[in-house]
């Protein structure tokens, strides 16, 4: 059986997964690369998410930093290889900062704080 017994309850998971996710990244308790990429993902499960300009600005982030190995998938790769690449990866997750906290907060605004 499906741990969600409505649409609505499966609704209310998405906007706190959301707006956890915002809260998180604003508060640089969560790595902003990787909270763009959760974000990203999400937009497929809120209705009018394709077209959302706050969803949208969390894909063009994912879609210039995806080749950035993050969370998990650094366990497969060189030391050394990530070491090279930190300073790299560090630029694009204060330029994504800058350019999706504004995003963030409307996010939170819509889905709740």
């Amino acid at each position: 059986m499906s741990k969600y017994l409505t649409d609505e309850n499966y609704a209310e998971e998405i906007r706190l997964k959301i707006s956890s996710t915002a809260k998180s990244m604003l508060a640089g308790e969560l790595n902003f690369l990787y909270g763009v990429r959760i974000l990203a993902s999400l937009r497929n499960e809120i209705p009018g998410g394709m077209d959302d300009p706050d969803f949208l600005a969390f894909v063009a982030i994912d879609s210039e930093t995806d080749h950035f190995p993050l969370g998990e998938t650094c366990q497969h790769w060189d030391k050394q290889s990530l070491e090279r690449l930190q300073p790299e990866i560090q630029e694009a997750e204060e330029r994504a900062r800058v350019f999706g906290s504004s995003a963030c907060v409307s996010l939170l605004k819509r889905f709740g704080e």
